[in-house]
């Protein structure tokens, strides 16, 4: 099994989705845009902005409904564990 960390620093593309189950847990989706200026092969810079889907559970999802709008920065840690 592998774990990685990942931090993001962005903000909110749009309002966060949020959900009920029938079983009364909260699920959220956010879309987080993350924007680096690089260099391209003329020297000129520019943006390049990359879109991440985060979902979010229980407290977390209500907390997000209820403070985040679109165009908020916002940052987000992250573990993925994978096989």
């Amino acid at each position: 099994m592998t774990v990685n960390k990942v931090i993001l620093i962005g903000r909110l593309g749009k309002d966060p989705e949020i959900r009920t189950t029938a079983s009364g847990n909260s699920i959220g989706n956010l879309r987080i845009a993350t924007t680096e200026r690089r260099k391209d092969r003329d020297g000129n810079w520019g943006d390049h902005t990359e879109w991440h889907s985060v979902v979010v559970f229980g407290k977390t999802a209500e907390n997000a409904g209820r403070f985040l709008k679109k165009g908020r920065q916002i940052f987000s840690s992250l573990i993925i564990l994978s096989r």
